[in-house]
């Protein structure tokens, strides 16, 4: 009596590249909440700066409070970036319409604006 060769089925375990992007997702969450433990930390710090050392910093006493109330997933150091993004941009608009209003008031007044030195008048009969 001859034994037929019979299909056997085995449980299929995750392959290698299906182990290693589990892991690595592992991986990556716990250094995530690892580093925002740590950067939490720095930020609590940053309430004992003074009000010279947060500007110098672009920020303010109460974005450091605002990053610092924000759930405890959430990293607060890329809140107080985006904050003190913000401000400069905020900053640099307010300066430049600034600079175009006092253009303006200087045109309307008739008054011409200095040549910087190095800039010859240019002749425009030319």
């Amino acid at each position: 009596m001859s034994a037929s060769p019979r299909s056997t089925t085995f449980a299929r375990r995750p392959t290698a590249p299906a182990f290693r992007v589990a892991a690595l997702a592992v991986a990556t969450w716990t250094m995530r909440l690892v580093r925002g433990y740590l950067n939490r930390r720095t930020a609590l710090e940053m309430m004992n700066f003074d009000e010279r050392m947060l500007r110098d910093i672009g920020l303010t006493r109460g974005d450091v409070h605002a990053s610092i109330i924000e759930p405890m997933g959430a990293d607060p150091t890329v809140r107080m970036r985006i904050l003190a993004v913000e401000r400069r941009a905020a900053n640099r608009a307010q300066a430049a319409e600034r600079i175009a209003g006092a253009r303006a008031e200087q045109a309307a007044r008739g008054i011409e604006r200095p040549q910087p030195r190095g800039v010859e008048a240019r002749c425009t009969a030319c």
